[in-house]
């Protein structure tokens, strides 16, 4: 999957939501930071699944709010012309915390491999990193990749509603699938990044 591709369909549908947002006078920046307490809600919601499994409905609502949240602010910041660095800054930064209040939880479920879902956020990180550095050397940022930030809340959203259904030791693969689709993401965007740099 690319779901990256999907991005400008998705923005055009929500051109009245981001006129609205405009008209509102909302900062693109409370958006961008808006992902992360939704991030952590998400997350909560995971640790409290042991107890309460009907909390992990809201597991697929914050991963999809984070994902919206993120397209709405660049098209908010590019409509209004606040764009500045330390919007990027700001999104990179929430971008990351939100991962990892997402993903890191499910370390500590029943059922889960810990060690491999820790890698996996390892990974995730590390993939963004490989995505920001070309960009950093002179080139373009690398989005590409098999488990890229939508396929990774898909992933997440997916197994929430399985292990809902059928119990906690579904979450046994989520783990090595994180790990092996953030290695192989990260090592996508390093070989495509040292081909486009001269």
């Amino acid at each position: 999957m690319d779901l990256y591709r999907t991005k400008p369909a998705i923005l055009r549908r929500l051109d009245s939501v981001v006129a609205a947002l405009a008209r509102a006078g909302i900062s693109p920046d409370a958006l961008t930071l808006g992902a992360v307490p939704v991030a952590i809600v998400g997350g909560l919601c995971l640790l409290l699944s042991p107890q309460f499994p009907l909390a992990l409905v809201v597991v697929p609502v914050a991963c999809a709010t984070r994902l919206v949240l993120n397209l709405l602010d660049g098209a908010l910041a590019r409509k209004t012309g606040r764009m500045h660095p330390r919007g990027e800054l700001f999104n990179e930064l929430a971008d990351r915390l939100a991962d990892i209040a997402l993903l890191a939880p499910v370390a500590f479920l029943p059922g889960a491999q810990r060690e491999t879902v820790l890698l996996g956020v390892l990974g995730a990180v590390l993939a963004s990193f490989a995505g920001l550095a070309p960009r950093a050397a002179g080139g373009e940022r690398i989005y590409r990749g098999i488990l890229s930030k939508p396929e990774r809340m898909v992933l997440l959203s997916v197994f929430a509603i399985l292990v809902l259904v059928g119990g906690p030791e579904l979450w046994w693969p989520f783990g090595p699938l994180l790990l092996i689709g953030t290695a192989l993401t990260t090592l996508e965007r390093i070989v495509i990044g040292v081909r486009r740099l001269p």
